[in-house]
């Protein structure tokens, strides 16, 4: 290892890791002597002005030689993808010139590999109880926002147990410093996606939260031993910690993991033929007045109640002042498998009426 004053380079753990990923990646990490925050925007906009540099650099004097993308913050401080070095030399010229531009901005740390871990088999084949939560782009959230979202976030996921994994921009990392809910928001900050899961191998168990830069988060639980109904208290919990802050969710069965609003097209029930599934995450603009189709649990604004033709049949809860928790009153009916009866569902689209978004406000 390099000891040189302001940035250390652990030059052979960074080629090993390379080697070990078949030459074709890595991930390095720069983690700061004085464990700055990787929260704070100052520190990152300098990791991410370093990173910028360095490919200019690199590419500089070997066009197409090596690029890194995908800033993030690990637990350690910040983590960026280097993809397919054409050479050691390369390589080097990347990490020196990463080097001096942190340096010259007053930090000092270590350049290492990033320790990173495949998340444990948790998702299942079977439909899972998944709550969809629109919270609105991370762009316009507060850093305050941000944290508190990630202190839900794993308060919510934490009571699957087991072990917590933290990821963002296609990196995981195993989390057993009792700061996961920092480490989270940190990522939003960075890359402003950011993912938790707790996961009990050996009970079965695991529940995780998601969520990307359009603010479209994603929460789902795995349990083989648990009831749907207890299944549907967990969606329920997760929509209500979020009720002062998201104009519309929704809870619908999804299997295997739904990495966004997209994977609505393989829950059920099946999405109206005419709204086709990446809608939802592009329109997003539309959730706080209409709802793409109609669940078995939607949180709904006062604009969306002024156009449902009728919940006389539907269970309904005042959630915060301007949100209201709407329920089938039947939610085993919604929630078994092959979903809900097609009477069951013509039934609810006639009662939420002109709630229900125009097929041309989506295409």
């Amino acid at each position: 290892m390099a000891n040189l004053e302001g940035v250390r380079i652990d030059r052979d753990g960074i080629f090993h890791g390379l080697e070990a990923n078949g030459f074709d990646e890595v991930r390095v990490e720069f983690a700061p002597d004085d464990g700055a925050d990787a929260g704070a925007a100052a520190v990152a906009d300098l990791v991410r002005q370093a990173v910028n540099t360095a490919n200019e650099v690199a590419n500089g004097v070997a066009p197409d030689s090596i690029w890194a993308s995908l800033l993030t913050a690990s637990l350690a401080g910040f983590s960026v993808r280097l993809g397919s070095p054409e050479s050691e030399e390369a390589l080097d010229i990347w990490m020196e010139a990463f080097r001096g531009r942190v340096g010259a901005g007053g930090l000092s740390g270590e350049l290492r590999a990033t320790e990173t871990v495949r998340l444990p088999a948790w998702d299942s084949s079977d439909p899972m109880v998944t709550a969809y939560v629109a919270l609105g782009p991370l762009s316009a959230l507060s850093g305050a926002d941000m944290s508190g979202w990630a202190e839900r976030a794993v308060r919510w996921a934490a009571e699957a147990g087991g072990d917590a994994y933290v990821g963002s921009s296609g990196m995981n990392q195993l989390d057993a410093t009792g700061e996961v809910a920092a480490h989270l928001a940190s990522s939003l900050h960075v890359a402003w996606s950011g993912a938790v899961l707790y996961a009990d191998e050996l009970a079965s168990r695991a529940a995780i939260a998601d969520i990307g830069s359009d603010g479209l988060a994603i929460y789902q639980t795995h349990d083989a031993s648990s009831s749907l109904a207890a299944q549907a208290d967990r969606a329920r919990a997760a929509i209500l910690a979020e009720a002062d802050y998201a104009p519309y969710a929704f809870v619908a069965p999804t299997p295997r993991r739904a990495y966004g609003w997209d994977d609505r097209g393989r829950a059920l029930p099946p999405l109206r033929e005419s709204i086709p599934a990446y809608a939802l995450r592009v329109h997003a603009d539309l959730w706080s007045r209409f709802v793409p189709d109609v669940h078995c649990m939607q949180l709904l604004t006062d604009e969306h109640l002024d156009r449902v033709a009728d919940l006389s049949g539907w269970t309904t809860t005042q959630a915060t002042p301007g949100r209201t928790l709407v329920e089938a009153p039947d939610l085993a009916a919604w929630l078994r498998p092959g979903g809900p009866a097609p009477s069951i569902v013509d039934q609810a689209r006639a009662d939420f009426g002109r709630a229900l978004v125009p097929a041309d406000d989506v295409r």
